[in-house]
């Protein structure tokens, strides 16, 4: 993920902004080539629910969101202490991690729009797939089978399901799914490369500060994403839904040219 023209150069995304026909091209693009888009001008509700709309077709609803499906993250205190599948309600940092990892096939898109910073730490963590599969097809023939093996992972819990960690798709293409949390255990085969794996993960994650008003758009198939511990007040509203036509994604993403 190239943090220069992926993360560090906003894009404006207010309905006046739409109607320069430039604007969606070139979140489509960024999208396509880097699995995240730094979005702008998303303040209020009303805004985000929107774009999410304008991005998204359909939004999902999730267990946490409201009946417009966008999902307000803050800190909810004692209310969810000790209960892992909350974690996202609360302050503590989260590792990078694909959304809705149990689903059979977890949204596409992510769409995580700052309202209000934290008075410190809340940043965002990202971490490209598509480099993370370039450093595991480095390492021993071994590892790529154990994390591409259908059973290669268990997500979820009682309504969870085993999934590879790299997914293979026509035409060379793959999908990325992991967590490693409650939520998470490994296949025998796996657990000797989980070191060069998270060793793989820190080697390529960038962080992100949102101002209020940003936003990311982010490929939940492509790109993990966390965020580091916070204090203060922070909220966040986020969308979760498939990918809207004009965006054009093909299936997962494309293997790093060496792989071929």
């Amino acid at each position: 993920m190239s943090s220069n023209t992926a993360t560090d150069n906003a894009v404006p995304f207010t309905l006046p902004d739409l109607g320069n026909e430039h604007v969606p091209r070139v979140v489509a693009e960024r999208l396509r080539e880097h699995g995240v888009v730094l979005l702008d001008g998303l303040h209020g509700r009303g805004e985000v629910r929107v774009a999410a709309e304008l991005l998204m077709d359909p939004v999902v609803r999730h267990r946490d969101s409201g009946p417009d499906g966008l999902t307000a993250l803050r800190d909810l205190g004692a209310s969810i202490a000790g209960r892992s599948t909350f974690a996202g309600l609360g302050r503590g940092a989260l590792a990078p991690h694909t959304d809705c990892t149990q689903a059979q096939d977890p949204p596409r898109l992510l769409l995580l729009a700052c309202q209000r910073e934290g008075t410190a730490g809340g940043s965002s963590v990202l971490v490209d797939g598509w480099r993370v599969l370039g450093d595991v097809l480095r390492l021993e023939s071994a590892a790529l089978d154990a994390l591409r093996a259908p059973r290669a992972a268990y997500f979820g819990g009682a309504d969870g399901r085993f999934n590879p960690v790299l997914a293979p798709l026509a035409d060379g293409r793959w999908h990325v799914r992991f967590r490693e949390d409650a939520l998470a255990r490994f296949s025998p085969d796996v657990v000797p490369h989980l070191p060069a794996l998270r060793e793989a993960l820190q080697r390529n994650a960038i962080t992100v500060r949102l101002r209020p008003g940003q936003a990311l758009l982010v490929d939940n198939h492509r790109v993990l994403h966390g965020r580091s511990a916070f204090t203060g007040e922070r909220l966040m509203l986020r969308a979760l839904g498939a990918a809207a036509g004009w965006l054009e994604l093909e299936p997962g993403f494309a293997a790093p040219p060496f792989a071929a």
